[in-house]
């Protein structure tokens, strides 16, 4: 491989470590979000550009896909990786969290798990896309489209998967070496640092406030109160935000390598398992803190890095590699018994 390559995973390797940390900070501060306006202005500053940056940084680690020896087995291991953790954080909930509207099917995304079942869209719809003459532009027509669908949003992940999937082919088809060459210079660093300190002090201040609901882009244009027709203006609009927010976010990157380049390469072990202890520690009163809203966004935060940190230890790979990182020929093995029993 040669440098600008190794220096172009370097840098996607430090984004993703910084993403995965904000992930794990928005998730654990999201129940927080009718009752702290703290809680609630860090969130939607989060949401802005993390999820459309994570989902880019996916597309761009998919470019070898297409061309891959064995796609299909790379399809079946996000499938597998999709069934088991559907099928352990729906069983938990059933028996001990009893979350609130949640529905008990494989065609409905456990919380977070929308993003494995997306993943597994977006490398199909890839294949097709790739061989269209605009393919960015027909996937935002396609996800201008989706909020005119009268499907719900949980159901197969269907809204998300469509709206995000232009920053997964932006990621894919993103050439490195100019944002690298952007990325490292001190004007360009500065003037990013300014849009992404302006918007956040624009949440926090409530000078400019944002349904989360159009950040999350998990509902139709109809349950978000716009039944218009041109109701995809807006969704243009989000499109136009998150695409300046995630760009600031991108050039404040650096492509030397370093802790975070290690612990980026164990981003799937926090996003897997940190759900689990969030639920952990909600059953266990975290939430229940008497303490004011900045103290408590503050504590909340500090738990949320400490934990990514933890998550990210190479003794969690080490212990869980098996079932975070499936291999589907060994899996399907150990099934075959019980499918013949089953049957």
């Amino acid at each position: 491989m040669n440098e600008p390559l190794v220096k172009a995973d370097t840098y996607f390797l430090n984004t993703r470590f910084y993403l995965i940390v904000l992930v794990v900070i928005g998730n654990m501060l999201f129940p927080l979000l009718s009752t702290h306006a703290e809680a609630r202005a860090v969130v939607i500053a989060i949401f802005m550009f993390h999820m459309p940056v994570f989902v880019l940084v996916t597309g761009y680690f998919s470019k070898s896909f297409p061309q891959h020896p064995k796609a299909g087995t790379v399809l079946l291991k996000i499938a597998c990786q999709y069934v088991l953790f559907q099928s352990a954080y729906s069983a938990l909930d059933y028996a001990f969290f009893h979350t609130q509207g949640v529905v008990y099917s494989f065609w409905a995304p456990y919380w977070m798990l929308w993003f494995l079942f997306s993943h597994l869209c977006w490398k199909v719809l890839l294949l097709g896309f790739r061989r269209l003459k605009h393919p960015l532009a027909a996937a935002v027509l396609l996800g201008l489209a989706a909020g005119y669908v009268p499907v719900d949003g949980m159901w197969l992940s269907f809204s998300r998967t469509l709206v995000f999937f232009p920053f997964f082919l932006a990621g894919f088809y993103l050439r490195p070496e100019p944002l690298l060459r952007a990325a490292s210079m001190r004007s360009v660093r500065l003037l990013a640092g300014m849009v992404t300190a302006g918007a956040f002090l624009l949440i926090c201040t409530g000078v400019v406030t944002l349904p989360i609901d159009w950040l999350t882009s998990a509902r139709t244009y109809g349950s978000l109160r716009h039944p218009e027709w041109y109701a995809a203006v807006y969704r243009l609009g989000m499109y136009g935000l998150q695409t300046l927010t995630a760009a600031a976010f991108l050039l404040l990157q650096s492509d030397r390598a370093g802790k975070a380049t290690e612990l980026g390469s164990r981003t799937l072990y926090v996003f897997l398992l940190h759900g689990l202890c969030l639920k952990l520690l909600e059953a266990a009163g975290l939430y229940s803190l008497g303490t004011s809203g900045l103290a408590t966004v503050t504590l909340l935060t500090a738990t949320a890095v400490l934990l990514t940190l933890l998550l990210s230890h190479r003794q969690v790979e080490a212990l869980t590699h098996a079932v975070i990182d499936p291999e589907p020929a060994s899996w399907l093995r150990k099934l075959k018994p019980v499918l013949r029993r089953a049957l």
